[in-house]
């Protein structure tokens, strides 16, 4: 039975604070090692800062295996382009190669965003014009470049 931790505020604690970062550490180590206990329990964590894990998380009998996953590359990024698109209706100046371009730097999540924000132009202006036959909907290009502006503007405030 696989137990995850994906919530980077589970794994990661400022040092130096109230105590309470020590005391969450404290009782989510003793958790782990009662664990050890269950042969058919996996215990994965996920976090985009590995440099501020506890460095008692590390310790052997415990997270012991660390696997660093890269960005995706260009033909990575092109792949997610296609698998987040193959049911929708692309117009044909959607170039998803340029996409994967244009999105060095950009993870998995943020591609399949980019997508479903692109997306949803298309669909407003299919009910807004009141059609009924979805082989009128299609997503353009211009789409894809309000939903990747406003994706740019999002990730910059973020980052900064």
């Amino acid at each position: 039975m696989p137990l995850s931790l994906q919530e980077r505020g589970v794994l990661l604690f400022a040092q130096g604070d109230s105590g309470v970062s020590d005391r969450v550490v404290g009782q989510l180590l003793t958790e782990m090692d009662g664990i050890q206990s269950c042969d058919n329990v996996l215990i994965i964590a996920a976090t985009n800062r590995p440099d501020m894990l506890d460095p008692a998380l590390l310790r052997a009998g415990r997270l012991d295996l660390q696997l660093k996953v890269d960005l995706p590359d260009i033909t990575s990024r092109f792949e997610i382009l296609r698998v987040h698109n193959r049911d929708r209706p692309l117009a044909e100046d959607v170039n998803l190669a340029a996409w994967a371009v244009r999105t060095e730097g950009w993870n998995g999540a943020e591609l399949a965003l980019l997508c479903n924000q692109a997306t949803l132009p298309a669909i407003r202006r299919y009910r807004v014009q009141g059609l009924t036959n979805a082989n009128n909907l299609c997503v353009i290009a211009l789409d894809f470049e309000i939903a990747y502006q406003s994706l740019l503007e999002r990730r910059y405030v973020h980052r900064s």
